[in-house]
């Protein structure tokens, strides 16, 4: 299983400081917050602590080049934490080497943490998240989620749910944004737990405030639906920009939606395309899809141009988006933007159901192939 770094905070010991090569703790710092920024969908701050870390990581600092090169693995990584292949695999070599060492001589969760990351070693990430390394209850919670929903075995399923929900417990009482956050979205599913709005609502609002742009999605989507006491959509549309301003797309195109409904905000349609946009460039697929209607009808002050529209619908659905699929058929049936092509429209329809869970779409597509 390919693990990837997933980002909440960590207690930094002393063995960490000595495995930091006597770096500031104000370096330290900026390891945490590169870590914690990522999971968070805080972009803005996850690229300002790459460049805290790249400059401790040129100086020489060992920790620092071992967690940027982890970083740099990432499909997308922020600019500063940006190498060629050679130097990446030969910091993160070089890193694990010496935190393997060290890590015989000094017990310590986030050099198990690390390590685990590295060399996609679960059983490690287990030991790291008993030893009360907070990523790592975090990722083990994440993996026995994802166990469970892919079991068959009832027990099995109740047992993985389980142990998630104590491991988001356990972090989320440290402190930890989230901890809170994923604890907040099993009350909020009935996962592992009895669905409780009031819980979710709480676990959300406390990880808004310490800065954690999913949650603020969340918190203000409660308070604009109104799951915990009366709809109080201009406080969701706060929390929103909130998330935008941290650079989270799903906050840039809540914020779009709450402009174009006028849902806290003032209805500003302008505003709502330019924000959807922005959205959709950073890759949201629903923003994508928005975005693809927009340019398709020429709407809200934009110019209409139904080949580009064509072109984010193909975005959109290649994330696996129905909606962007579904307009696609519309697109093939009726021949905007594209030549009118059934056959087109009927692949892109099977598409979406097996998307949406019908195994007869499913079993269609395996016997039925289409060139995009």
């Amino acid at each position: 299983m390919n693990l990837r770094i997933h980002i909440v905070s960590t207690i930094l010991t002393a063995a960490a400081l000595a495995v930091a090569g006597g770096t500031a703790s104000i370096q330290l710092d900026a390891v945490v917050r590169l870590l914690n920024s990522k999971a968070a969908g805080s972009r803005k701050a996850y690229a300002e602590a790459a460049k805290e870390v790249a400059a401790a990581a040129k100086s020489g600092a060992p920790l620092q080049r071992y967690v940027l090169a982890l970083v740099a693995r990432d499909d997308n990584p922020p600019p500063a934490a940006r190498m060629d292949k050679v130097k990446r695999e030969k910091w993160i070599k070089e890193g694990r080497a010496r935190f393997r060492k060290l890590g015989d001589r000094i017990d310590n969760p986030l050099i198990s943490y690390l390590l685990a990351i590295d060399t996609s070693d679960t059983n490690l990430l287990r030991v790291a998240a008993e030893k009360g390394n907070v990523q790592a209850m975090n990722a083990w919670g994440n993996l026995s989620l994802d166990a469970g929903v892919h079991s068959q075995d009832t027990n099995e399923i109740a047992r993985c749910f389980a142990r998630a929900v104590s491991l988001f417990r356990r972090a989320a009482g440290t402190g930890d944004a989230n901890g809170m956050y994923n604890l907040g979205m099993c009350y909020a599913r009935g996962i592992g737990e009895k669905r409780d709005d009031s819980s979710a609502f709480l676990c959300f609002r406390s990880a808004s405030e310490k800065g954690h742009p999913a949650a603020m999605n969340s918190f203000g989507w409660f308070l604009r639906e109104g799951r915990v006491g009366a709809p109080d959509p201009e406080f969701a549309a706060q929390w929103f920009a909130k998330a935008a301003e941290l650079g989270d797309p799903t906050g840039i195109f809540n914020l779009a939606l709450a402009h174009m409904r006028g849902d806290g905000v003032p209805k500003d349609s302008a505003k709502a395309a330019e924000l959807t946009k922005r959205a959709a460039e950073e890759g949201l697929p629903e923003a994508m899809d928005a975005w693809g209607v927009t340019l398709m009808r020429g709407e809200n002050g934009v110019k209409k141009d139904q080949d580009a529209a064509i072109g984010w619908f193909r975005k959109s659905a290649a994330e696996g988006y129905p909606p962007a699929m579904e307009n696609l058929v519309q697109c093939y049936d009726n021949g905007w933007g594209v030549k009118a092509d059934a056959a087109q429209a009927l692949k892109w329809k099977m598409r979406s159901r097996a998307v949406r869970g019908d195994a007869n779409a499913a079993e269609w597509l395996k016997h039925n192939k289409f060139e995009d």
